[in-house]
């Protein structure tokens, strides 16, 4: 179609890659990649209507851009990706006619000429990039057939121009930064915002400030009336003194200022000061992503449950937060099913990082349990599965769980039909455990007819697994019938996969790295590997108990890639090994007490790449035509043998990726 296009308009678009080339009088639009264009060739076309040059040969090249504004006035779209522009002259306010201005990616550039407000024909100017913009020209109130202002990536700009809001036809707005020292008649404040209800698409607020007197500043935005903004980022200041400011702050009537028109699909507070949210939160029926980013003092979240569209939950660096519901304030724990309650009905995805005093998703109020600090709390693990599983609530949808550093957490809502990803790091197995055992007893009970009508067990379809600082990992989970990617790193209490490598008939790629007490020799005769009969991917890392591999490698027929890293008490590969007929790769590095290679080396006839490093004694049997070992590998057509300098000296073996 694209050519059609071009076939058709003939001389009327022309595009340029080569210099020196002539334009006819009547062409309209021009284009130019990578070369620089020669204003002499254009002249004879000046009612050129459109302009686009996507930048010269690296940061070097240059353009004459007054020429170009002063020769082409009725441009009505200039675009120039220059990347390397200083300035912009202030002929381009000549341009009467301009609708589209994009100078997106020109770093260099720390002002624009006031003259730009001239241009009232402007649709569109787009600034993303322009990481060194400071300001925006006096005057911007001129702009008034302006509707979209693209200024993401501009981190130098510390304030929004005054009149910003009279451009009331504005649907695109995608920063907007608050002004942090003293007002000047140039910069603008939040109420610039209040008219600009076309506003559309993503709204980001930065600088904002925490304290007494800017509670109706907030509110000033009117972000209730902008019902066609569908996605809003809140961020504020770090960096202000809010030490003695906001000692008499009422957190949530402060934030109650920015509630935003219920249409809002995405919304994230980041270092937001406040130890609480504000209501209107749970007015978003229409939220479907809600993140939360270093909100250090935030210690109390609504009931997020009641948010029936949301599918992304994200709490990142809550310092002090310890529950994440108070299940007793609402109706999340209460059924008169035996089957778990559903709650969040549409939630996917849950993530939860650097939140070290999280204890666990709820805080039930109890007249038995009472602490010292007059909260009511139970922990889920004080409940007996088999007569007390009903009490709990159960995500319905939920595909992804990732917790990654909240080692206090204990206990969560069952997960059972987790489908994609289940990541925990540096956390504690016990939540996995809980639904494990909990759907388990689900099943067994005749009076739950919601778990029991599955013919799936809890975690039997979920396909990604990554277990990384584990401290209470000893046995692998069962029944995860589906996986097909498992890594579990730095977990030193975990002794054996015998009990659980079995099932895993659908895994692709394991990975085991750094785990002290681990050992794959004591698999007997090697059966329990022989369930794994897709595997492409294994990877040994860090295994100080690995003394030889295990004899089950022989089964795994499909495996395409075997990496051996740091293992250095390793001593023998199993002559089995020839069976694995698909190895394409094999890697062995680090590995100084293996002093062979098995003679079934030469039976890999799929083996197309080799690399050993930093095996010595191996190395030395490696070497061309003299090494012990020399006839197992000459067959494998790349091979990467990475001598240390002084063997490497004695080696006529050349390697084109010796490192």
């Amino acid at each position: 179609m694209h050519d059609l296009a071009i076939s058709v308009a003939g001389s009327l678009i022309t595009s340029f890659d080569v210099k020196g080339r002539n334009i006819e009088k009547k062409t309209r639009h021009v284009s130019f990649v990578g070369n620089d264009p020669h204003i002499s060739s254009l002249c004879k076309a000046s009612r050129i209507r459109t302009f686009l040059y996507f930048g010269g040969q690296g940061f070097g090249a240059k353009i004459d851009c007054d020429a170009i504004f002063s020769s082409f006035k009725l441009l009505r779209v200039l675009d120039m990706h220059l990347k390397n522009l200083d300035f912009v002259p202030s002929s381009i306010g000549k341009l009467k006619h301009l609708k589209y201005l994009d100078l997106s990616e020109n770093g260099n550039i720390k002002k624009l000429p006031n003259s730009i407000t001239k241009l009232q024909n402007l649709q569109t100017l787009k600034l993303s990039n322009c990481w060194n913009l400071e300001k925006f020209p006096r005057g911007i109130e001129r702009l008034v057939n302006l509707r979209h202002l693209e200024i993401d990536g501009c981190r130098a700009l510390t304030y929004m121009p005054r009149g910003l809001g009279q451009l009331t036809n504005l649907q695109t707005l995608s920063r907007f930064v608050v002004h942090t020292g003293s007002l000047s008649k140039h910069s603008g404040e939040l109420k610039e915002l209040n008219k600009l209800n076309k506003l559309a698409g993503e709204l980001v607020i930065r600088d904002l400030r925490h304290e007494k007197d800017v509670a109706s500043e907030y509110k000033a935005a009117n972000l209730k009336e902008k019902q066609h903004l569908h996605s809003l980022h809140l961020w504020w200041n770090t960096q202000a003194d809010v030490n003695d400011l906001n000692v008499n702050v009422d957190d949530e009537m402060l934030l109650e200022g920015f509630q935003p028109h219920p249409n809002l699909k995405q919304l994230s507070l980041v270092n937001y000061p406040g130890s609480r949210l504000s209501s209107w939160l749970l007015s978003l029926t229409n939220l479907v992503r809600f993140e939360l980013w270093m909100c250090k003092k935030c210690q109390y979240l609504p009931p997020l449950s009641q948010l029936p569209s949301l599918k992304y939950l994200s709490l990142t660096m809550l310092d002090t937060l310890q529950y994440i519901s108070n299940g007793g304030d609402s109706n999340e724990f209460s059924s008169s099913s035996s089957a778990p309650i559903p709650f969040f009905p549409s939630l996917k995805e849950i993530k939860i990082d650097l939140c070290p005093n999280l204890k666990g998703w709820w805080r039930r109020h109890s007249s038995e349990d009472i602490n010292s600090d007059n909260d009511y709390s139970v922990q889920i693990t004080a409940v007996t599965p088999m007569t007390e599983h009903h009490l709990f609530p159960s995500f319905p949808h939920l595909s992804t769980l990732q917790i990654w550093n909240c080692p206090m957490l204990t206990s969560m809502p069952m997960f059972p039909h987790l489908e994609g990803e289940l990541v925990l790091w540096n956390a504690s197995l016990k939540p996995l455990q809980q639904t494990m055992m909990m759907n388990m007893a689900a099943l067994q009970s005749p009076t739950s007819i919601a778990i029991a009508s599955s013919s799936s067990t809890p975690l039997s379809k979920l396909k990604y697994i990554k277990l990384n600082s584990i401290t209470d990992l000893e046995i692998l989970p069962e029944d995860l019938n589906s996986l097909e990617s498992l890594t579990i790193l730095n977990c030193n209490r975990i002794k054996s996969l015998s009990q659980g490598v079995q099932q895993f008939t659908a895994l692709q790629y394991l990975h085991l790295c750094n785990c002290r007490e681990l050992e794959l020799a004591n698999d007997e005769d090697g059966m329990q590997w022989q369930g794994l009969k897709s595997l492409i991917s294994l990877e040994f890392t860090h295994l100080p108990k690995l003394v030889s591999l295990p004899l089950g490698l022989q089964h795994l027929t499909t495996l395409q890639k075997l990496e051996i890293s740091n293992c250095e008490n390793l001593t023998a590969i199993p002559e089995g090994i020839h069976n694995c007929t698909s190895l394409q790769v094999l890697e062995i590095g680090g590995c100084s007490s293996l002093t062979s290679l098995p003679e079934g080396m030469g039976r890999l006839t799929s083996l197309r790449r080799l690399k050993v490093e930093k095996c010595p004694i191996l190395l030395q049997r490696c070497e061309r035509e003299t090494g012990e070992d020399w006839t197992k590998i000459s067959h494998i057509p790349e091979l990467d043998l990475r001598y240390p300098p002084q063997q490497k000296e004695k080696s006529n073996i050349h390697a084109s990726s010796i490192a």
